[in-house]
């Protein structure tokens, strides 16, 4: 007698929410070295950390996108989208807060 195996579980997760966590590791290493740094120069980097700033900003409010709209794929399985969108969402607004902060 043959089994079946019956999963219930998608085995593939979701397109949009591995580029959206994988958005949210980029912005995270930027913030990382542009600290760093910002650190090292007293505060005087210039122009070039704030273009890397502006880019990883960018990068997570789009991989904040892509997360929520990936909850629309069907059959996924969506934990990479929750931890894509929560973790780029999280980091959008550290770097605006960074960003007002820059500019008051």
């Amino acid at each position: 007698m043959k089994k079946f195996k019956y999963s219930f579980a998608p085995d593939a997760n979701a397109r949009g929410g591995v580029e959206a966590t994988a958005g949210a590791g980029i912005s995270l290493f930027f913030l990382l070295v542009a600290s760093v740094i910002s650190f090292a120069l007293e505060g005087e980097g210039g122009a070039v950390l704030g273009a890397v700033g502006l880019f990883s900003f960018l990068v997570s409010v789009y991989g904040f996108y892509l997360g929520i709209k990936s909850f629309s794929e069907k059959h996924v399985n969506h934990r990479y989208s929750i931890i894509g969108s929560m973790s780029s969402g999280i980091l959008a607004v550290l770097w605006l807060g960074l960003f007002l902060l820059g500019v008051s």
